[in-house]
């Protein structure tokens, strides 16, 4: 599905901070799934989003930038460039937290960001040759993924 070489999203200024923190931009959610419910209902802001993809080098990758957003590179910087903000509906918006909190879920058992995007990207035998990655768009791959993810944890 995606591509070890795939083109990169390119001159984003990388934001610093946790990758959920980044993207809720400061909103509480204290590990309370209602408040993410209801920030994915109004839709996440396409700015917050895209300082949440800068925080991660393998979220830039342009198959992953579509996939988060919905939207084409190309679109993503036109509609940056405009002063009303732009508002993702609420599919995208589940997409780019369930990102946001694998990778920072990921972080956390694997003592780094960098180690745990090496892992999102690679065929794991207990996800049926799958890469977390490849899974976690998907409600039930999420799912899947944080299982796995808190069993090696504890």
């Amino acid at each position: 599905m995606f591509s070890a070489k795939a083109p990169r999203f390119t001159g984003l200024k990388k934001v610093e901070g946790k990758p959920v923190a980044v993207l809720l931009a400061g909103r509480a959610w204290d590990e309370e799934p209602m408040f993410i419910i209801r920030y994915t209902q109004e839709g996440f802001d396409l700015q917050d989003v895209v300082n949440m993809l800068s925080t991660s080098e393998l979220y830039r990758e342009s198959e992953l930038v579509q996939l988060i957003t919905g939207k084409s590179i190309r679109t993503i910087k036109r509609l940056l460039k405009e002063p009303k903000p732009t508002r993702l509906g609420q599919q995208q918006s589940m997409f780019a937290f369930q990102y946001a909190h694998a990778l920072e879920f990921a972080s956390e058992v694997f003592h780094g960001q960098a180690r745990a995007e090496e892992w999102l990207n690679k065929a794991t035998k207990w996800l049926n040759g799958y890469r977390p990655v490849e899974l976690i768009e998907n409600p039930l791959g999420y799912q899947v993924v944080n299982t796995y993810l808190y069993r090696m944890k504890h």
